[in-house]
């Protein structure tokens, strides 16, 4: 694995660090060979997915469903009518220009935009700080600003703490979690006091785990079998706690065809990148691991408004593939694109979003209308976040000594505001397709 492209997979995915959203940009951008390289195997392999025996495996009896096939998939099951749409806004709430002090700032900024609703990371460690004592303190915060902002939470349930992590390490799995048959105890005592205490505060979205396929810094050390066992323990304990909850799957997605023809034509992929397409290629032909969840959530992130729909198809015919045919849910739970018109500029946008998107802010601006209005067309799209609120930086330039890598893996303009907590012309435009602009 060559340096760039390691530091850009290991240091610049999206991911939750004990809750701590991430930014988008790092999975699938600064480095452009890295990037769709990946996208051609992740294709490649998926598609190999699509025709495995496991996806006519009966299912069995925990809940929901969510995989990742080739874009031809037949699905068994016609479309349901179109829902009702939410739109929302990822935060960071333990990012250096938010912390928990502006956190009602940041949500009433939300609400003022005319979201329904808000992606956020729990803290598991603050929770449960040693095995079975809880502190819901910072829990009950959070619903009950969000309650006053009118908004639903998409809770993100944290990596676990030190004392329940292998080796210590709260991005590994948990001590007792780390197999497929392993107990889990721990897991679903967690889960069942977080979903029993706060679903009457108004929790009715969870999120397991952010990503888990970024093995090398979501779920360190461990396997896909054993995250499936981890999900859908997870899952079975929110749903005993309360049947009505909704699991989301954490973004997990499938390659549209269209992005993996234009990886063809680069270089082949890092060992890393094939591990990773096969840890998520396990998951997509496990029947535990889709059938542990009720909404298919997909980062569609920075690919536009051509290429993020085909990403969602790929995905609903992904699921389809491994359920047996039963359409869930999906919610975009990542769209996000810089407003600063260097990043704007780099090869990889002129190449996959034709040049288009440029000029800094009302580039970003444009890309949000365009993008959400493509992806609100598919009837099986109940909800749309913008990543992020709030911007690292101050300026719409990349801060002096960062580099490009590291400007997207942070998310450097990615914020419908910045730092200071003045907002930009995609803030308005995200007023005006809530109508509340």
């Amino acid at each position: 694995m060559n340096d760039e492209c390691k530091g850009f997979f290991v240091t610049g995915s999206v991911g939750l660090k004990r809750g701590r959203l991430q930014s988008w940009p790092g999975k699938m951008r600064s480095l452009w060979r890295c990037v769709f390289s990946y996208l051609f195997v992740s294709f490649s392999l998926l598609t190999l997915a699509s025709c495995s025996s496991q996806a006519n495996v009966a299912r069995p009896s925990v809940g929901s469903t969510t995989s990742t096939t080739s874009q031809n998939s037949v699905s068994t099951t016609s479309n349901p009518a179109p829902n009702t749409l939410t739109y929302g806004i990822d935060v960071n709430q333990f990012d250096g220009d938010i912390g928990s002090g502006r956190v009602p700032q940041v949500l009433a900024m939300i609400h003022q935009a005319g979201a329904g609703a808000v992606r956020i990371g729990g803290d598991w460690p603050t929770i449960e700080p040693a095995s079975g004592q809880f502190n819901f303190t910072s829990v009950d915060r959070l619903f009950s600003l969000a309650r006053t902002d009118g908004l639903v939470v998409l809770l993100e349930l944290g990596n676990e703490p030190a004392w329940d992590a292998i080796g210590g390490n709260e991005s590994a799995p948990p001590i007792d979690c780390d197999a497929a048959n392993a107990s889990c105890t721990s897991v679903a005592n967690y889960v069942t006091a977080l979903v029993t205490h706060t679903a009457p505060e108004g929790l009715q979205y969870l999120i397991i785990r952010n990503e888990p396929q970024n093995f090398n810094k979501n779920w360190v050390g461990g396997s896909a079998l054993a995250y499936a066992h981890f999900q859908a323990v997870a899952y079975e304990a929110a749903h005993r706690a309360d049947p009505g909850i909704k699991i989301l799957s954490g973004g997990t997605e499938s390659i549209s065809a269209s992005l993996a023809a234009i990886a063809d034509e680069l270089i082949p992929p890092t060992q890393y990148m094939t591990q990773e397409v096969a840890f998520s290629n396990t998951l997509y032909s496990t029947p535990t691991w889709c059938n542990s969840q009720d909404i298919l959530d997909i980062h569609a992130g920075d690919h536009g408004p051509q290429y993020s729909p085909e990403i969602v198809d790929s995905s609903e015919n992904a699921l389809t593939a491994c359920n047996g045919g039963r359409h869930i849910p999906v919610w975009v739970t990542e769209v996000g694109y810089p407003s600063i018109a260097a990043l704007q500029s780099s090869h990889v946008y002129q190449v996959e979003l034709g040049g288009s998107y440029q000029g800094g802010e009302s580039g970003q601006a444009q890309y949000l209308k365009d993008t959400f209005t493509a992806l609100k067309k598919d009837p099986n799209v109940i909800g749309i976040d913008w990543t992020f609120m709030i911007d690292p930086n101050t300026t719409d330039t990349v801060p002096p000594g960062t580099s490009y890598n590291s400007a997207f893996s942070e998310g450097i303009g990615a914020g419908l505001a910045y730092a200071s907590y003045k907002t930009k012309a995609a803030y308005q435009t995200f007023q005006a397709i809530t109508g509340e602009g």
